[in-house]
């Protein structure tokens, strides 16, 4: 019987929060040989760049948000250059907290890492919505990085 691989989602938005979860992420899957899969959400609620009607500008806002999407995995990924196990990066559309648990339950990973607060306008709260939505309803463990 082989021995099931222990599976870590860390979510990341490019906040300071979210570069101390990839450490923590990292940290937990030296411990465990884990598998650990970075992921990103483009988050169509949030402007990246002031918005018009016309579908040109549209189409650039898409475009912009996939292209930060992948600078923060990008640089995301530097943090496991030495790490022995497997590191995937994982882009998804649509809102933060249904795609971090849609992720999750889809991998079935058994630990989810991520920051307490991102770049949400709402920032200083004591605990984002985001992080609050995934605690109370992933069905993994889940570790808030503060």
């Amino acid at each position: 019987m082989t021995e099931k691989k222990t599976k870590i989602l860390v979510s990341v938005d490019g906040s300071e929060n979210s570069m101390r979860a990839l450490k923590e992420a990292k940290k937990y899957g030296e411990m465990s040989q884990a598998e650990i899969t970075i992921l990103s959400v483009l988050n169509h609620g949030f402007a990246l760049q002031s918005t018009s009607k016309t579908s040109a500008n549209n189409g650039k806002t898409e475009q912009t948000r996939e292209e930060i999407g992948e600078a923060i995995l990008t640089e995301a990924l530097k943090s496991f250059e030495d790490y022995s196990g497997d590191v995937y990066t994982s882009l998804r559309n649509g809102y933060p907290a249904d795609e971090i648990l849609e992720e999750a339950d889809f991998g079935e990973f058994d630990l989810i890492v991520m920051g307490s607060r991102g770049l949400g306008l709402f920032s200083r709260t004591f605990l984002g919505s985001v992080s609050n939505k995934v605690l109370n309803h992933a069905k993994s463990n889940v570790l808030i990085v503060k």
